[in-house]
């Protein structure tokens, strides 16, 4: 999708989304009153689109907001600066190998994730955890941790930083994977429920297999993405992508389809891809998963 394209979809989705008779008024330190609706409130800067003035910015610490009702013309104040927000959850997965299951086998796939938003901080992190038993053999022992950490510079500039270390058991030992990545770069149609987050990146990259180690300095890209698509659903995505200077490269794309069934309860797919060239391997994993989770925000 073009992003022409992406910003017609918004628009379009904003129209049915928000009613018409809707309205916010913006209230100045002097009691004038502006009528209107907040585009976004980032950086402590409020964008409104006012009936009268248009689009315009104003210091959230200056005025304050009242949104009213559409049916019945009562307003109610609301905080000009949003407050620190956490989201917590924890899914597990419910599919199972394809294929006809001829021995019983133990597994457990579960991830918990926590978010924090603030207003010039977006921190996110995952743990995930994969076990199976089949036979009395252990057949999967494995994890994941991921944090990153977007710090909004600007209206349109971010420094990122993110931190992924994987262990996968294998039939002669672990595979240990850890790339580290800080990039500077640009915040696209950021709204609260979209943006794309991305900006070249420098790194390193460190990979421990049977055969040896890989370890050395990066440079590539990274890139994070919310989107909202339909029923509810959400897309989010984050990318990093690391060119080491001793030959040798790594790939790590996350993506998830996210559809709430309630307040906190919620259905997912995810698709983790990686793929690794180096002197020690040449080579892709892809894994999905269908999540069944609860949302844990009060």
């Amino acid at each position: 999708m073009t992003p022409l394209r992406h910003i017609a979809f918004a628009a379009v989705l904003s129209a049915v989304v928000i009613p018409a008779a809707a309205a916010e008024v913006l209230i100045g330190a002097n009691g004038e009153r502006l009528v209107g609706r907040v585009i976004k409130q980032k950086n402590g800067i409020i964008h409104f689109d006012s009936e009268t003035l248009g689009r315009i910015k104003v210091p959230a610490d200056k005025v304050r907001l009242e949104s009213t009702a559409p049916d019945a013309g009562v307003t109610s104040e609301t905080t000009a600066v949003p407050p620190v927000q956490w989201h917590a959850e924890v899914s597990g997965k419910i599919a199972l190998d394809r294929g006809s299951l001829q021995t019983p086998e133990e597994r457990l796939d579960m991830s918990f994730k926590l978010d924090r938003l603030t207003e010039r901080h977006a921190f996110y992190s995952t743990v995930s955890y994969a076990y199976k038993r089949k036979n009395d053999q252990l057949d999967d022992d494995d994890w994941l941790l991921s944090v990153s950490d977007d710090k909004f510079i600007s209206d349109e500039r971010i420094l990122s930083a993110r931190l992924l270390a994987t262990q996968e058991l294998t039939s002669t030992g672990t595979d240990d994977t850890l790339t580290l990545s800080a990039a500077y770069g640009w915040r696209l149609w950021e709204t609260p429920e979209q943006y794309l987050r991305l900006g070249p990146a420098l790194g390193y990259l460190s990979l421990t297999r049977d055969t040896g180690t890989f370890k050395g300095p990066a440079a590539g890209l990274y890139a994070r993405a919310l989107w909202p698509v339909f029923a509810k659903s959400t897309f989010s995505a984050e990318l990093q992508a690391l060119e080491s200077f001793d030959d040798g490269s790594y790939v790590n794309l996350e993506m998830r389809l996210r559809r709430p069934l309630s307040e906190h309860f919620f259905v997912g797919v995810g698709w983790n891809y990686s793929w690794s060239d180096v002197e020690l391997e040449s080579g892709i994993t892809s894994k999905w998963r269908w999540d069944f989770g609860w949302n844990l925000d009060p």
